[in-house]
């Protein structure tokens, strides 16, 4: 079995696709950005910046993978740090392929890149659409994605993977299904007052699961051709209006909703939606886990959570089931 190696491990999916590659018998090293981050038993850890040209040719060279999952990058949409996104996601994957290039050319390697390079689409969307996002975030990931397909021609064996949003336990509050259902939670447990801020309610994107993502990824890199590009996304788009109807009627909760307009943004784009019939068609692969069902994990995973920080006086049973 050829060793795995996953850039960004540290990450919120880093984990999830760590523990899948270890289900299916793989050698894990994942680097990690931030060295107290553990990684799923059974995995080893390196720490790594990706923007570090000569760190990223150590790392290669110690591990000898003959699989990268290149995870590594900046992740949120609505940062202002404008370099930041090209210092990491294409400077990034530029040091990954110019070291496979130099060092391990017969390593395969999936480039994770996002379906904001995309931009602005009224339809379900196919990997035959032309690349033309609206923001530094999508430009970025658009930059490297290309990047990836120039090395795909030049002999290096690529895989370009386009996720849609994805979710699950343990995703930071900074997108929009987290932090709704941390509103909820909050206001379950008596912590908050009963009322959810929102932005734009009519907004709508395509919501996966995050375990079915990576085990997408896993079998992109198996199975897919080589430097050619996969959707994945659950095929369906979801408004946060229905995202909020959604949580509201798992939690049970009575709130009062109050949209702010300054979380509108004039890159923000109404409609994402993936078509994956091509994922579907080549890998064999479609999202399984319903919304509904990531909703109440992350819903346990908070209230777990909770119970674990809670003095011992307040970690009563009950709260989020």
């Amino acid at each position: 079995m050829p060793i795995a190696l996953v850039t960004g491990a540290s990450g919120f999916v880093g984990p999830y696709l760590v523990r899948h590659l270890l289900e299916q018998g793989r050698e894990v090293v994942g680097s990690v950005h931030n060295a107290r981050v553990k990684l799923p038993s059974g995995s080893s850890q390196m720490r790594l910046d990706v923007t570090d040209r000569k760190a990223v040719q150590k790392v290669v060279a110690e591990v000898r993978p003959g699989e990268i999952y290149h995870l590594a990058g900046l992740t949120y949409p609505a940062s202002r740090a404008v370099e930041e996104f090209y210092r990491v996601n294409f400077n990034g994957a530029l040091n990954l392929l110019e070291t496979v290039r130099e060092q391990v050319p017969e390593s395969k390697v999936l480039l994770v890149g996002s379906a904001y390079a995309y931009g602005k689409l009224d339809h379900p969307i196919t990997e035959t659409e032309c690349l033309n996002p609206l923001n530094h975030y999508g430009v970025s990931k658009a930059s490297a994605d290309l990047l990836g397909c120039s090395y795909a021609l030049q002999g290096l064996n690529i895989v370009r993977a386009r996720p849609f949003n994805h979710t699950g336990p343990n995703q930071r509050p900074d997108f929009v299904l987290p932090t709704l259902v941390r509103q909820f939670a909050e206001i379950r447990a008596g912590r908050s007052d009963p009322i959810v801020h929102l932005g734009n309610l009519d907004s709508i994107r395509d919501y996966s699961d995050v375990r079915d993502i990576v085990r997408g990824y896993y079998l992109a890199l198996q199975n897919g051709r080589n430097g050619e590009a996969y959707n994945f996304g659950s095929g369906r788009g979801i408004s946060v209006r229905e995202l909020y109807e959604m949580v509201c009627h798992t939690t049970r909760v009575k709130v009062h909703l109050k949209t702010e307009l300054s979380k509108v943004r004039a890159t923000d784009i109404p409609y994402l939606v993936a078509d994956v019939s091509k994922s579907y068609r080549e890998l064999g692969w479609k999202a399984e886990i319903p919304l509904k069902h990531t909703i109440q994990k992350m819903l346990e995973a908070l209230q777990s959570r909770a119970l674990l920080l809670a003095p011992e006086s307040e970690a009563q049973p009950g709260g989020l089931t």
